[in-house]
């Protein structure tokens, strides 16, 4: 099955209506909520750091000089790359709470609506075959694009579960995420997801495409 790639259209409206959401979240955070549980070993503080990236590697990937050539060609198989490093989540998990340092002392609702601000201005005047400098690859700003609507659908998940606000991700943005992570599962799992879908229980629990 060949792995999904998104017209400039349906992705820039994903990531558009995904942000909102995402800063939207932020924004109803209760004071005594920000170092309280959200995933794993994670606060809420830490979550929003790391979901932060989002805007931040937009606008940092776009400038620079090539740090590996290698064509990465969709979100998919942006996910494979990254998640086959060594302890991929460890890295991650201790990236987060280094990136809290950098908002300490800011106002951290008012540092994600300014990132998602510029991010967005980047998105709305850049050619979406730019090149964006990974470090594990070259890869186009219309497909690099929905790796961040995933991050952004998945974490904006978790968020809501955190901060115990009942809410859902723009149905444009959640749709291109799924499309995005089937690709990475299971021929088993995608017939338990068919029977999930259609009303018919799943003999086994499904497969974490991101684990």
């Amino acid at each position: 099955m060949a792995d999904p790639t998104f017209s400039q259209d349906e992705v820039t409206t994903a990531y558009r209506y995904v942000s909102h959401w995402w800063c939207s979240l932020v924004g109803a955070i209760d004071d005594d909520r920000w170092d309280g549980p959200a995933l794993g070993e994670w606060s809420v503080r830490e979550l929003v750091a790391h979901t932060n990236r989002v805007y931040r590697t937009i606008l940092d990937y776009v400038a620079g000089d090539v740090k590996d050539p290698t064509p990465i060609l969709s979100a998919s198989d942006y996910f494979r790359i990254v998640l086959s490093e060594e302890n991929p989540h460890v890295h991650i998990a201790e990236r987060a709470r280094r990136e809290v340092e950098d908002y300490a002392g800011r106002d951290m609702v008012a540092v994600t609506h300014e990132l998602a601000r510029r991010a967005e201005r980047l998105v709305g005047t850049a050619h979406p075959a730019t090149k964006m400098h990974l470090f594990v690859g070259e890869m186009d700003l219309q497909q690099y694009l929905a790796t961040r609507v995933v991050e952004l659908v998945i974490h904006g998940l978790d968020l809501a579960a955190a901060i115990d606000l009942p809410t859902e991700p723009p149905s444009e943005a959640s749709a291109v995420a799924l499309s995005v992570l089937t690709a990475l599962a299971r021929p088993s799992d995608l017939s338990a997801l068919l029977r999930l879908l259609t009303g018919r229980p799943a003999s086994l629990p499904l497969t974490n495409v991101l684990g």
